[in-house]
Formats: C-alpha cells, structure tokens, sequence
C-alpha cells in the first residue's frame, strides 16, 4: 500500500478528540426536586447500561469516520503484484500514430481523433500523480521526457497528422532506447507499460529489426475505418521525356483502387496551365488502371501540373502535382575518336530542335558538359580515366550516353566504363556475316516509332563485325539481335546508357546507311533529359541536381504562394545539389508546385507525400501477437476499437485507488452514528 500524499497521514492526530471527549465528558448538571429518590435511583441503574454502549459505539464511528477520511485524503494506491523488480514507480509511454493513413473516417470520426480521445479517457483513469511518456511518429528528442497528467492531456489535443513514415521496429526500438535513458537519468527501477494506438497498417507493422521485450506490458489499440477503400494515384510519367515547345505530349497515371468494390466513373481532373480536362475512369476491386490524357502543346519554359480525383475516405493524397520544363531546343554534345563516324551528326540535321556540338575527344573539359542532355562517344578506341569519371557523373546528373566505339579499341579501359554505366562489358572481337534478325519493338526506346505489323518487313541492318559480351551476365537490355541471337545494341536498364557493339565504319555494317540509324539517334536524344522527374517525394533519399547562378554562393530557396523553405544543398565536385530527406524538410513541405531560385528560378519542382501511408491493408491482431512472440516480445494484449468499445473497462497494469472506498466507508460511518444516536436514545 502506497500514499499518494502521506503526509496527510499526521491527521489521524485528530483521533485523540473524540477519545478525549469520550474520556472527559462532563455534562451538566440540572437540579430536580422530587418528593422521593427511591424511582429515579432505580431509572438511573435501567439507564446507564444502555447508555454506556451507545457512547461507545458512537466513539468507535467517530474514529472509523476520522480515520477513513484523512486516509482518503492521502490517497492509497496500490502496486501490479506481478513486478518481478520490485519497481518504485510505473511510467506509461504513450505512442499515438498520426501518419496519414489515421486519417481514415472510422466510428466517431477520423481515426486520428478517436486514438486521441482514448488515449486523453485512458489517462483520466489514473491517479493524478501518474507520469507519461508520450510520442507520435516525430520521435523527437523532446518526446523522450516525462511529463504529468496535465501536460499529456494538452500535448495530446496539438497532436497533428505527420507526413513522416515509421515502422513498428523503429517505433518499439526508439521506445526501448528512451526506456534506458530514462532508468540511468532517474537512478531507479522504474516499470513500463507501453501503449501503442494505431491502425496496424501491414506496410506499417515491420519487425524484422525489433528489439525483445520480456519485462514490459505492451498493449496494441487497433483503430479501423469504417471502410477498408482508397482511391489514390500514385506514379506518373509522359510518353516523351523530351517536351517540345510545338508538340503535344501524353500523359500516363496509375490509379490504385484499395477497395473491394469496383469504381465506375471515378472522375479525374487533369490541369496544366491553363489547360484544365476532365475524366472518367473505371477500376476495378483491389486493383489499378493506367489512363492517359493528351496534353496539347505549352509555352516554352516550365509547366505546372495536377491531377485531382474525387475520394470520400481518405483526402490528403487525392492530388498527385506534376511538373515539366517545355524546351525550344535539346543541347547534344558528340565526342570525336580516333575514327569517329560523320553519319552522327548529319542524323541530327534534319532537326533543328537538336542543338549539336562537336569536341575531340582530348579537349573535352568539365564546361563542355554544361547544358548537355545527351553525350555521344564518337568512334572511340579509348578514353581517360578522368573523362570516364565525368560521363559517370553526368549520368547521374540525370544525362543520357550513346556509345559508338570504333573496332579497334582498348577493352582495359572502355570495359570499366561500360561495366559503370550499366551495359555489358566486351569479352571478344570477331568479323562475321550477318543480317539484324531481331528488333525490341516492344521497347519504350521504339515506342510510336514502328507499328507492330511493320516488324516481319522492316529491312534491318547489316553486321560484319561485332564486339561479343556475355548477355546471361548483364542486367542491360538488347534492342537489336542478329541471326544467331548475338546482342549488337544494348540499352541499360535505367533507360540512360545506350551502345553499339560494333562499328559505323563501311567494312563493319550499313547501319548508317539504313533508316534505323537516324531513327535510333532521334529517339535516343528525346528520351535524354536531365533529372527533371515531372515529381519527387518529400523525404526521398534521392538528390535532386540544380545549377547555381554563376558567381552566387547564397542559399537556395523552395518556394511557392505559401512555403518559402531554404533546403539542405549538398556539393560534389562541380555538381550541386538538394536534399530533401531530413526531418525538416517533411515539417516544413507540403505537397505542391515550387520553384527552385537563387535571384532568379532555377528549376521547377512537384513536391508529393510518399503513397505507402495510402493503403488500407491492416494486419489482423492475432497476428500481430503471434509475430511479436516470435520476436521475443512477452507481455502482450490486444484491443480492436469499435463502437461498444469503453475505454475505462480496458484493465491495464496500472496502480488501483482506494480513496472512494475510503470516502464510502466515512460516510457510512457518521450515517451509523447518526442511527445510534437516535434510536438507543429512545
């Protein structure tokens, strides 16, 4: 037994007065005359029996009635009796998950307002001197203190939703570290109940990495909507990565439909600019559809997008933004070899949209590159191992590279470069006398180009020489096979490496000679870009590259009509970029169109919330129990909320209170002397 205020205990000082009373009570003394004393001596003996008892009595309810009140007022509490460490004290951690999926409507409301208001009824069943650790998915440093009763209520109601994605292990393992820092910080043994209020997505409920758990209480709250449906999209992309100013493109999204009810005319709203179309599209039941929609031709410069559905469960991801720089030309930058191939450039003067530049290949430096979207290697026999590193960079700077080697070349040192940029590496050398037998038309490379009845006559190229790779030890993909199933053009599997394994010399092929050249050339270039994604993630680990303004060393700034954000820049050698990964930047964004400027914009961003907090895929709570033992975790219980659910019946392992009982037994004790001395006195 435990006080909350012993110090109220001093009171049952206060015993001693109704003792003192009982011991030194004097009454006074009224004279009655009577003709003879004979019948009141025989009362008196009558009387004083009865009377004896009855201030006894009283005396025993006095003291029952003192003592149960100042005991009440000290407030005992009692201990769980199963602590096998004999803690002092019991510190409940509260976990309140308030990612965007809690924004599902559930019984009373959103999900995220239903955890809040349990959690806000649970701590009201505590004694008052109860302390709490609370945390949502932030986990801040600031989480990892302890705070009273009251200042849990008032943290509990600013709990807002979080575009921050956790799992269960980071969550558990967070509460554990904090679990050690706490008992080293307070010098005690200190008990935890751990309390976890959450929907249980399955993304969500990821435990591979957790730590085990054989002292804790752990108690899992489940909240489910009253629906298990979304409707969301989740990727897009443009048949044509190059968007020219006088052309039209297409536009292609994935919707995802998270119910099991098919969705007829689910309407859509594309907007562009000032273009603005509206759709239907039909899903059908835990499934995806890919639609499309023509984008007519924009102004030269960028372009801001979005596309909007209507959904009536879950709001926050119904607008996917997009975003795209509409180009007046695309800069191309060939390096020459030793026996480099004129058949390059003229592939490209038929168009003027190409803007070619020419260099050989011992005067390139890294300015050569600025503005490049497409580095062509010429007829080459062999390269340096400086400009091979900045290929690689320009690659991931988002640029694409088309590899025309000469016959005669250096295997020791393309090969790495090969192998760097994705593509197979070169095993042999050989002259041979076949004809192209295979075209990949089903390739994004071919798309719109050639028909698929054209396949069986197109006349394809010729082969005297190639260079042999293993195509069972490459990721790459060919796009052209000869005759005996040899690989003789390879792109990589990022869409960004392209190269010939053979020549461009008379005696090697006719390929300059044959329509496939230029259409390759053509379709190679307007696939390359730079890492202009119509959209990114906000926390994504990827870099997104930008160009400084030259001369100016200041920060960078996002901005739109309500963010102005200076994100986390990153340099690597001539090569800027931002990163948007941190914690910051996911309190601080919202979805939406920025831009990206120094004094003037640099670039054009469609910022969006990661699409994992979208499912309505919850792990069922058996199995949560089942994984979690397995895992080394003990203690466990589970609790699904619905609409019977009364938080105040969940038993918990928490202190029992014995302050009402204590009132109780007061009053029923000044109520039993009331009675006696009413009725003993009659």
């Amino acid at each position: 037994m435990n006080f909350l205020y012993p110090n109220t205990l001093w009171f049952l000082l206060l015993l001693s007065i109704p003792i003192l009373i009982h011991l030194f009570h004097f009454r006074r003394h009224k004279k009655i005359y009577f003709s003879s004393l004979r019948f009141m001596q025989r009362f008196q003996k009558e009387k004083k029996a009865v009377k004896k008892l009855q201030n006894l009595l009283i005396l025993i309810c006095r003291i029952v009635a003192i003592t149960f009140l100042v005991i009440a007022f000290s407030q005992p509490y009692t201990d769980p009796s199963y602590d096998v460490n004999k803690a002092k004290e019991t510190i409940v951690n509260i976990f309140i998950d308030n990612s965007f999926s809690m924004s599902a409507k559930g019984i009373a409301g959103e999900l995220l307002s239903e955890s809040k208001e349990a959690a806000k009824k649970l701590i009201n069943s505590y004694p008052n001197n109860q302390r709490y650790i609370l945390s949502t998915n932030d986990l801040s440093a600031v989480q990892q203190r302890i705070i009273d009763a009251k200042s849990a209520q008032e943290e509990i109601d600013l709990i807002k939703y979080s575009p921050i994605h956790r799992n269960f292990s980071a969550i558990f393992n967070w509460q554990q570290e904090t679990k050690e820092k706490i008992e080293k910080r307070e010098q005690n043994s200190i008990r935890h109940e751990l309390l976890f209020l959450s929907d249980f997505q399955s993304e969500f409920f990821k435990i591979k990495t957790i730590k085990p758990d054989t002292i804790s209480n752990i108690n899992l709250w489940q909240f489910k909507p009253q629906k298990a449906e979304n409707c969301y999209i989740d990727s897009l992309w443009f048949r044509l990565k190059t968007h020219r100013a006088s052309e039209e493109n297409e536009l292609f999204f994935r919707i995802n439909n998270e119910g099991p009810e098919n969705i007829v005319n689910l309407e859509l709203n594309v907007n562009v600019n000032d273009f603005s179309k509206d759709i239907f599209v039909n899903i059908p039941g835990d499934s995806n559809v890919v639609s499309s929609v023509n984008i007519p031709a924009q102004r030269e410069g960028n372009s801001k997008g979005k596309i909007e559905l209507r959904d009536q469960t879950m709001y926050w991801d119904d607008e996917f933004y997009f975003s795209y720089q509409t180009a007046a030309k695309r800069e191309i930058l060939i390096i020459n070899g030793k026996d480099a191939n004129e058949s390059v450039v003229k592939a490209y003067s038929t168009e003027p949209y190409f803007d070619v530049t020419e260099t050989a290949i011992n005067k390139v430096n890294q300015s050569s590159f600025d503005n490049k979207r497409l580095i062509i290697l010429n007829g080459i026999t062999t390269i340096s191992t400086g400009l091979s590193a900045d290929i690689l960079k320009f690659k991931l700077q988002g640029g694409n590279i088309l590899i025309l080697p000469s016959n005669e070349i250096e295997k020791g040192v393309i090969n790495p470069l090969l192998s760097n940029v994705g593509l197979p590496q070169i095993k042999t050398s050989q002259y041979i006398s076949l004809k192209t037998n295979k075209i990949e038309l089903q390739d994004p490379t071919f798309d719109g180009v050639f028909e698929k009845k054209e396949e069986k006559g197109l006349n394809l190229p010729n082969f005297r020489f190639i260079h042999k790779t293993n195509p069972k030890n490459t990721s790459a993909i060919a796009l052209l096979k000869l005759r005996d199933e040899s690989p003789v053009f390879y792109k990589s599997l990022d869409n960004q490496s392209f190269a010939l394994y053979s020549c461009l010399k008379e005696s090697c092929s006719d390929l300059t000679q044959n329509t496939l050249f230029p259409v390759l050339c053509i379709r190679i270039a307007e696939m390359a870009g730079s890492d202009n994604l119509p959209y990114h993630f906000i926390g994504q680990d990827k870099l997104i590259s930008f160009e400084r303004e030259s001369g100016n060393q200041g920060p960078v700034k996002l901005q739109n009509n309500t963010t102005d954000f200076i994100p986390k820049t990153i340099q690597k050698d001539a090569y800027n970029y931002i990163d948007l990964s941190g914690i910051e930047a996911m309190e601080y964004l919202s979805q939406g169109n920025f831009v990206l400027k120094q004094k003037d914009t640099l670039k054009v961003l469609a910022l969006n919330f990661n699409r994992k907090e979208s499912s309505v895929d919850l792990i069922d709570a058996e199995l949560m129990k089942e994984k979690l033992r397995k895992k080394g975790i003990k203690n466990l219980s589970t609790q699904i909320f619905n609409e019977k659910t009364n938080v105040s019946k969940i038993k918990l392992n928490h202190t029992k209170e014995y302050w009402r009982i204590c009132i109780f037994i007061t009053i029923m004790a000044i109520f039993c002397e009331i009675l006696i001395a009413k009725f003993l006195k009659k």
